[in-house]
């Protein structure tokens, strides 16, 4: 009889026990999501200049642990990036820049982007600047702009910060626990032009 209370009060700590880890879990569960893809530091040679493409802190931005962020929205992940221009040449050297999300099982439009640009150098155009914006579930390229140097120069830079937001909305985000988001920004020369295009 002793025995049978004993296992009975065993079996009990267990069950509460195993209920409060359930119940502490669900409320603590975090939001993971990981930018990533295959960018690196390149260059490109376009005739008689190139354009030097670095990206900070490698091929990834590592967010860890990621939570719904109440205004001011601060983002929970940032990209920066570096095109330096030289040119020997009158040439118009442009470039294309796009956020290639590869994966994004986040509902549309949860998670946003913006980019800072900065005409660090003072030649040519920048990208302009881009407030957040969502972003759609499943793969997308997303077109952010076109910028260029202009003319005889050399090493001019360009300045870009990506960043990734995920806005907490005040109501229930449960719906987007647990989700992934892989992407990378890809930069891509197009056609040298010898006068300056509008911007």
């Amino acid at each position: 009889m002793k025995e049978n209370r004993s296992n009975t009060l065993l079996l009990t700590v267990i069950g509460v026990a195993t209920l409060l880890v359930a119940v502490i879990g669900a409320s603590f569960a975090y939001f993971t999501a990981t930018i990533s893809g295959s960018e690196s530091a390149t260059t490109v040679t376009v005739g008689a200049g190139s354009l030097a493409i670095a990206y900070s802190g490698g091929q990834s931005i590592e967010t860890g642990l990621l939570e719904p962020v109440p205004e001011p929205y601060d983002p929970v992940a940032s990209k920066e990036f570096t095109i330096t221009g030289t040119n020997s040449t009158t040439a118009i050297m442009p470039y294309t820049i796009k956020l290639v999300v590869t994966g994004n099982t986040f509902t549309s439009d949860t998670l946003e982007y913006s980019l800072d640009s900065t005409n660090t150098g003072g030649n040519g155009y920048v990208v302009p600047d881009i407030a957040r914006t969502g972003i759609a579930t499943g793969a997308s390229n997303i077109s952010l702009g076109t910028g260029y140097f202009s003319g005889v120069v050399s090493n001019s830079v360009h300045t870009y910060i990506l960043h990734i937001y995920f806005p907490d909305t005040g109501e229930n985000q449960d719906i987007d626990k647990n989700k992934e988001f892989t992407a990378y920004v890809d930069t891509t020369v197009e056609q040298v032009y010898t006068t300056t295009p509008a911007p």
